[in-house]
């Protein structure tokens, strides 16, 4: 009985924790990110409305977190008193405005990310990814918790779900790595000539994958011990 407290009472601070990362990520997202995006797309939604209006419709869009080799051109230093800094531009955004002909209204919204529909297509599969994850997360541990409260054997779909946040993890970076050079390959294209180089490699956080590839491992061991589990049963 004291070891089943234990259990619940980790499980419980797991619980906790996840939700305060949870909250501390979305209030972090609307006030950062999040804020200066929606702010973004509002003054860009305002810019095409009134270009529809004026019967001169653009194509009008974002390419955000744009990779730059070098320092370009806002690179003149800043002098403070006797101090020099001098700022190393490594990403900027981009509105991009240009001439839309033969899109339709409803295909000008849908380029509104990186000027094309795709991008904006599987740049709004990013968040349905991670609210899955987030989604999945809280099943696993509201299921371990059951099982212990009421001394069940753990429910096999606990490592369908911890697959499935692993497959997404893994998804969710090479999704964001392959948009992200999208997005740069365009600017590279648009900013050829300028002052300014950009980066086109595919830029891809490897810790997230290995982080991913983590997860279905341990999936794997849950089932390992599930299914030796059942043997042992099958034996007595």
């Amino acid at each position: 009985m004291q070891n089943k407290k234990s259990l619940l009472k980790r499980l419980l601070f797991l619980y906790v924790a996840l939700f305060l990362v949870i909250g501390t990520g979305v209030i972090h997202s609307l006030l950062g990110d999040f804020g200066r995006g929606a702010a973004d797309g509002m003054e860009m939604g305002a810019r095409i409305a009134e270009k529809l209006q004026q019967g001169n419709p653009r194509l009008i869009y974002l390419l955000g977190d744009v990779r730059i080799i070098g320092n370009g051109e806002s690179s003149a230093p800043i002098h403070n008193g006797a101090i020099e800094i001098e700022p190393f531009v490594t990403r900027m955004n981009f509105i991009v405005d240009e001439p839309a002909e033969g899109v339709s209204p409803l295909g000008i919204a849908f380029r509104s990310v990186g000027g094309s529909p795709w991008i904006y297509a599987f740049a709004m599969l990013i968040p349905l990814f991670l609210l899955a994850v987030i989604v999945l997360m809280v099943m696993i541990i509201h299921s371990l918790r059951r099982s212990i409260r009421e001394e069940r054997p753990l429910d096999r779909r606990n490592v369908w779900y911890l697959r499935s946040i692993g497959v997404l993890t893994i998804l969710t970076e090479l999704l964001n790595g392959l948009l992200g050079r999208a997005m740069n390959l365009r600017a590279a294209e648009l900013l050829a000539g300028s002052s300014l180089t950009v980066d086109t490699t595919l830029d891809l956080s490897y810790t997230t994958i290995i982080m991913g590839i983590l997860i279905l491992f341990s999936a794997e061991v849950f089932a390992i011990g599930q299914n030796l589990s059942e043997e042992q049963k099958l034996t007595i």
